[in-house]
């Protein structure tokens, strides 16, 4: 029986009290008392039929109303204005309205696999989860799915109810919104003053007007809002759907700009910052602004969309080299021995695994701070075998640099916030020996020649990234020249830095330019011995027979591409395959390769190039980094499943540049 509208048990203290007024009267008056309880009796009796009677008469009136109300659900789900349907624990139908019948040109569909039919639907998750919605969108359909799990009581069965609102409408208007969703872009000349100067004076004028012509009619046609506030500087207010349609132009106004004819060999190349996210117009051009410093960052020459913390990178596929600013260099030394003199202690770190380019850098801020006798120490987890040679000749020759090489760990007991963190040949937090030392404190320095990554350190209180620049060595080295009237330089400190140099530009090969020569000359000054150098880069025979072993093994990929493997997993391995791909640029036909090796467990490739093809932004769509012409990626897979990404990456990058070997003939 269902619950009772009326309970006896409502009226117990009524009868209570006519029972005790009864008992006092039968005290007083037998004859009273005993008709007292009679009439107690009487009523009681009344009271438990009246009881009964009504809550008959309401179990009756709440079964009448729930059949009608069950054939009023019955109709409503019937007749609903949108699709419904129900569904069995296999995901089959069992029940559909006709408007859901509709959407299978009426057809009757009992039985049919709504996983099949209905996109993203997965009737095991549905039963998983009992409630939830989908997305079902088609050619012809845009609906949200709505699905709610229901257990009948009668029989046990589970039944999931699925019912679709139309989404289609709502899409329309949510993308138009995204279309109309305005953005700030930037754009700068990255050398605008070389250009400028390279222009005769009868036709200054005239040509400088004309590349303004084209950058603002360029963006003016898409119907974006353009303005020059600076020399060469433009900002451009668009909407999303204008610039999707740039997007797809591929930014031909870089194009254009080159075909300008200009006197001299210097073509004017444009940086483009783009910020998406932000909440008001000053947050989205704080993030272009960003993304520009990182696009200036890279080497210029491209484009950069910046969207919260996602980035996309275009272009910066030039890599000729630029002559960099001397007045820059003057600068940063000023500003980075103030910083110094004002720490209470400096450390200096690089990437895990550092090369000598990445050591000697090192050793040269450290011999900064001992010319300004500041305290400065190097975080060093281990010493691999890259920089082992070099290692051993200071531990030997300059034992106080050694002893103030301390880990990780002892670097975060000392570190505190007035200290000052120096990163040398890495401007990426997680590629650091010790990322949560740039925690501690606020005051930290970057110095390097690697393009911006997306994992760069963006709080650096003074930032000297030149990615035409040889090496991280021949920044410091800069410093040092600049720093100092009369420097001194301990002669093995000297010999480091050159090292350095000289393995980041393959014996002075790639990316060199009259600064690189300068520096490497200003060293020698202070009795740096060739053939002392010469002796740092000596392997053992084994060393020898193993690299010669994956050059004898290696493959041509697309005619061009050379990619050899070295499957184990030794001190040696990173060096090994370093070396090899800078051997296998000297196989005739090859223009870049691609040597991979296990380091720590994970899959090292090592990319090397001649100028045309760029390793960088090869590796970059596999998430490595670094130069134009030497790069490196980290891969946590099977060497197989590296070997696949790395050839899919090639092939994206060629297909993106429009390159087959046609190209190199």
């Amino acid at each position: 029986m269902g619950k009772k509208i009326i309970k006896f048990s409502d009226f117990y203290i009524v009868f209570l009290f006519m029972i005790l007024i009864s008992a006092f009267v039968l005290y007083f008056q037998i004859v009273f008392g005993l008709i007292s309880f009679l009439l107690t009796f009487i009523t009681l009796i009344l009271v438990l039929y009246y009881v009964k009677a009504k809550n008959v008469e309401y179990e009756e009136d709440v079964k009448k109303y729930r059949d009608s109300l069950d054939n009023i659900a019955s109709e409503v789900v019937y007749k609903m204005p949108f699709p419904v349907a129900v569904l069995n624990n296999k995901g089959r139908v069992k029940w559909y309205s006709p408007e859901f019948s509709e959407l299978f040109s009426g057809d009757d569909i009992i039985g049919i696999d709504i996983n099949s039919e209905i996109s993203n639907f997965d009737i095991s998750e549905a039963l998983k989860s009992g409630s939830g919605k989908v997305n079902w969108v088609t050619n012809k359909f845009n609906f949200v799915v709505y699905y709610n799990v229901v257990k009948d009581k009668d029989n046990g069965d589970v039944n999931t109810v699925i019912y679709l609102i139309d989404n289609l409408e709502f899409s329309k208007l949510q993308e138009k919104y995204e279309d109309d969703t305005l953005n700030t872009m930037l754009v700068y000349i990255d050398n605008y003053e070389d250009v400028r100067s390279s222009i005769d004076d009868d036709f200054k004028t005239i040509l400088l007007a004309e590349m303004d012509k084209i950058i603002i009619s360029y963006f003016v046609n898409y119907g974006a809002l353009i303005r020059k506030y600076d020399t060469g500087k433009y900002i451009v207010i668009t909407s999303n759907s204008i610039l999707k349609k740039i997007k797809a132009d591929k930014f031909r106004i870089i194009e254009k700009l080159k075909k300008i004819e200009i006197s001299g060999n210097i073509v004017p190349t444009l940086s483009i910052g783009i910020g998406l996210s932000g909440n008001n117009p000053f947050e989205k051009y704080k993030e272009a602004q960003t993304a520009l410093d990182m696009a200036l960052g890279r080497g210029g020459a491209q484009i950069v969309f910046k969207n919260g913390e996602d980035l996309e990178f275009y272009g910066g596929k030039n890599s000729k080299g630029v002559e960099r600013n001397k007045v820059r260099a003057r600068v940063i030394s000023q500003a980075l021995e103030t910083i110094i003199r004002e720490a209470s202690e400096v450390f200096v770190m690089g990437h895990k695994n550092p090369d000598m380019d990445c050591f000697g850098a090192g050793l040269g801020v450290m011999a900064i701070c001992k010319e300004l006798k500041k305290d400065c120490y190097m975080v060093l987890e281990d010493v691999p075998v890259t920089i082992k040679n070099v290692y051993d000749r200071i531990r030997v020759g300059e034992p106080e640099y050694i002893n103030k090489m301390i880990s990780p760990e002892k670097a975060y007991d000392i570190c505190k916030d007035t200290s000052v963190v120096i990163l040398v040949d890495n401007s990426r937090k997680l590629s650091t020996e010790a990322p949560y030392l740039l925690d501690v404190t606020s005051k930290i320095v970057v110095i390097d020649h690697h393009r911006i990554g997306k994992d760069f350190v963006e709080n650096a209180m003074l930032t000297y990234l030149e990615p035409y620049a040889s090496s991280a060595c021949e920044l410091v080295t800069e410093i040092i020249y600049y720093m100092f009237e009369k420097a001194h330089l301990d002669k093995l400190i000297a010999e480091a830095l050159i090292a350095g140099i000289t393995v980041d530009t393959k014996n002075f090969y790639y990316q060199t330019g009259v600064r690189t020569f300068e520096m490497a000359s200003f060293l020698k000054r202070f009795g740096a011995d060739s053939i002392a150098i010469k002796h740092l880069f000596k392997d053992n025979f084994n060393t020898i027979k193993l690299k010669s072993n994956v050059l004898s093994h290696a493959i041509s990929y697309r005619n061009y591409i050379g990619i050899g493997v070295f499957p184990e997993e030794i001190d040696e391995s990173m060096l090994i395959a370093a070396q090899a791909a800078d051997d296998l640029l000297g196989v005739l036909d090859i223009e870049c390769s691609f040597v991979l090796t296990i380091v720590s467990g994970q899959i090292h490739i090592s990319g090397r190039s001649l100028g045309k093809i760029s390793v960088q932004l090869i590796l970059e769509k596999i998430g490595g980094g670094g130069h134009y012409t030497s790069a490196g990626a980290r891969l946590d897979c099977t060497m197989d499943e590296a070997i696949e990404k790395l050839k899919k990456a090639i092939d994206d990058y060629l297909l993106e540049e429009n390159i087959d070997e046609s190209n190199f003939n």
